[in-house]
C-alpha cells in the first residue's frame, strides 16, 4: 500500500514515510492519499476487519470497532442507533487512537502527546498504556473530573490549561524529539481510523443509509465518514452517499456559522465534549456537508437535556454530547427533512458512565 501526505491548503505532497501531522510548508492540514485502494474483509469483528484499506498495522488494539447497530423502532421503523459509546474507552475516538498510536509506534515514537476536552485524552492514554509507551495529555481545567481521573488512572501525565484552545497550544509547543503529537483534530492517521465507521455501516446494514446524524465539534467523525463513504463510492461498493447532518452545541457551532452565517451564541454548557471553536479542518467540514447534501443544526442545552433524559430512560447510558445527535434527529423530523421510509443512523459517540456526578444533579 503506497501512501502520500497531501496538504489540503497548498497541495504540498510527499511520501508518508515519517510522522507528520501538518504541512511543513504552509502549516495546513494534511490528508492521506492511498494508491490502489482495495477492500478485502477479514474474519475479524473489530476495526481491523477493514485492515485492507487502513494504511497502518494493528500494532496496538483493544478490540475497538464493530459496535452494535440496533433498530430504534421507538423512533421510527427505519431508524438505527450506532452504539459507538461501547468502544473500549467509551468513545468513538478509539477508532482514531488505534490507528494513530499504531502508526506512531511504527515510526518509532516513545511518547504520544494529545490535547483534549476528555474523551480523546482518555482514549490516547489507554492505547499508550496498552502499547507500553508514555502519554502526556493536555486538558482544559474545567474538563469533567471523571474524565481527568480516568486519564491519570491510565498512567498518563495530565496537564491542565486555562482553556481548550490553550491546551492545544501548550501540547504542540511541548513536543520533543521521539514524541508524536497525535492532535486528533489535525492528524490524518486518526481520520483513517474514524473512516472505518462508514465501512462498518455498509457491512452491518448491507447498503448505505440515507442519512447519518452525528455530534460534531473538531470534525474527526464527520470527516472520517466523508473519507470512508468517498472511498466506498470510488470502489463501486455504493452508488449513493448518505446525507450527513452535523449537530453542534450552541456557542460552539463554527461549522453552522460557516455555512449559514451568524446565530444566537450563548454557549451551551452540557456538551463539554463539543467545545472546539476553531477546528483546523473547517473548510473540509464544509465540503463534507455540501458534498453529501446534508446540513448543520445548532442545539441548545434545553433540547439536549430532553434528549439525554429520553435516551437514559430507554437504557442508553450516553454522555450529553452524544444525546445532541438525537436532538438533531428530532429537529430534522419536525421539519420533514427525513422521509418515513429512509434508513437513518444516529451515532451515539460517548459513554455516560463518565458523568455519574452530573447525572445525580439532573
Amino acid at each position: 500500500m503506497k501512501v502520500w501526505y497531501r496538504c489540503s491548503r497548498c497541495g504540498y505532497t510527499t511520501e508518508a514515510s515519517s510522522w507528520l501531522w501538518r504541512c511543513p510548508k504552509c502549516g495546513g492540514p494534511l490528508d492521506l492519499i492511498i494508491d490502489s485502494l482495495k477492500l478485502t474483509l477479514s474474519e475479524r469483528r473489530d476495526l481491523w476487519r477493514f485492515s485492507s484499506v487502513i494504511p497502518a498495522r494493528p500494532v496496538v488494539t483493544l478490540g475497538e470497532g464493530y459496535t452494535p447497530l440496533i433498530n430504534a423502532s421507538f423512533l421510527g421503523k427505519n431508524t438505527y442507533l450506532k452504539l459507538e459509546y461501547l468502544n473500549p474507552t467509551g468513545s468513538f475516538k478509539d477508532r482514531g487512537s488505534a490507528v494513530a498510536v499504531s502508526k506512531a509506534l511504527e515510526f518509532g515514537a516513545n511518547t504520544v502527546v494529545e490535547d483534549s476536552s476528555g474523551n480523546a485524552g482518555i482514549s490516547i492514554a489507554a492505547y499508550a498504556a496498552a502499547a507500553g509507551i508514555r502519554a502526556r495529555i493536555y486538558v482544559p481545567k474545567d474538563a469533567p473530573e471523571g474524565k481527568k481521573s480516568l486519564i491519570r488512572s491510565l498512567g498518563a501525565e495530565l496537564i491542565e490549561a486555562s482553556s481548550r484552545a490553550e491546551a492545544g497550544r501548550l501540547a504542540i509547543e511541548s513536543v520533543r524529539p521521539g514524541e508524536a503529537y497525535i492532535g486528533h483534530a489535525w492528524n490524518p492517521w486518526f481520520l483513517q481510523g474514524t473512516k472505518t465507521l462508514a465501512y462498518e455501516l455498509l457491512d452491518q446494514l448491507g447498503h448505505a443509509p440515507d442519512a447519518v446524524i452525528l455530534p460534531t465539534s473538531a470534525g474527526t467523525l464527520l470527516l472520517g465518514l466523508w473519507i470512508g463513504f468517498n472511498e466506498l463510492l470510488s470502489l463501486g461498493l455504493i452508488n449513493k452517499v448518505p446525507r450527513l447532518y452535523a449537530a453542534q452545541a450552541q456557542g460552539f457551532a463554527s461549522l453552522y456559522e460557516k455555512i449559514h452565517g451568524d446565530y444566537v451564541r450563548e454557549p451551551a454548557r452540557l456538551a463539554d465534549a463539543l467545545r472546539v471553536s476553531n477546528p483546523p479542518r473547517i473548510e473540509q467540514m464544509v465540503k463534507a456537508i455540501r458534498w453529501s447534501n446534508g446540513d448543520v443544526l445548532v442545539i441548545t442545552d434545553d433540547e439536549l437535556l430532553q434528549s439525554w433524559k429520553f435516551l437514559l430512560r430507554r437504557g442508553f447510558i450516553v454522555e450529553p454530547s452524544s444525546a445532541i445527535a438525537l436532538s438533531g434527529y428530532v429537529k430534522l423530523r419536525e421539519n420533514n427533512y427525513l422521509g418515513d421510509d429512509e434508513d437513518v443512523v444516529i451515532i451515539l459517540t460517548g459513554s455516560g458512565l463518565k458523568y455519574i456526578d452530573i447525572m445525580s444533579k439532573i
